[in-house]
């Protein structure tokens, strides 16, 4: 039995290294591949008309929490729902507000992160961050403001989407403060799409290790008889 073991071993070992040299040459030729080889990416133009609802709460004099709602008709690729959580920075003097997902980015501190979501009743979903700034007429109760939307994920057909979409909002403000904005916005921009890099390494690497333990097994058979 202590034969079949050392023999078992040392076969064992240089078949290891085989293995992983062989792996690990297959690794380097296909990022070698990968250099020469062009990504292909899909491009998806959007373009949206939205209805939307603010509900501001405020946290303190200066710093507010906006939850925002929206419904398109129009919108593509079934994304007619939006829902985000911005922070908001107020300059009363001057009417300007500046928003970000970020509340840091606006100078508070203590709060979780916002985000923004479009999706709809099919799987597609895309998700991201968002900064703007919009100017209040406090006296004609208007208001319009303009941003960026950072598309950093999604789901369904975009799977590991980026790029972003800027809006133009025009909104309408109650004199009651209780009472949520109403607005209209215009979405538009591009979401780009990067298929993930397909590897054969793990693929390779497990074909080798089937074929390594049935030759394992064979050998150590035979050594046993």
């Amino acid at each position: 039995m202590l034969t079949v073991l050392r023999s078992y071993a040392a076969w064992l070992v240089p078949a290891a290294l085989t293995l992983l040299s062989f792996g690990s040459g297959n690794e380097k030729a296909i990022a070698q591949g990968a250099v020469a080889k062009p990504i292909a990416q899909t491009l998806f133009p959007f373009s949206g008309n939205y209805d939307v609802t603010i509900a501001v709460e405020p946290i303190n004099e200066k710093f507010s929490r906006a939850i925002e709602r929206a419904v398109s008709t129009d919108a593509p690729y079934g994304l007619t729902e939006y829902n985000g959580l911005v922070y908001a920075l107020t300059d009363f003097s001057t009417g300007l507000f500046t928003f970000n997902t970020d509340p840091t980015a606006i100078g508070l501190e203590g709060f979780p992160e916002g985000f923004i979501e479009f999706s709809g009743s099919g799987a597609n979903k895309v998700s991201g961050t968002a900064s703007a700034t919009a100017l209040i007429d406090f006296v004609n109760l208007t208001g319009s403001g303009s941003g960026s939307l950072i598309i950093t994920g999604g789901e369904g057909i975009f799977r590991g989407a980026t790029g972003i979409l800027d809006f133009f909002e025009n909104d309408t403000i109650s004199p009651n403060p209780n009472d949520p904005i109403r607005g209209q916005a215009l979405v538009a921009g591009t979401i780009k799409v990067v298929p993930e890099p397909e590897t054969g390494v793990g693929t390779l690497v497990g074909i080798g290790l089937i074929g390594t333990g049935f030759m394992l097994r064979r050998r150590c058979l035979r050594s046993a008889s």
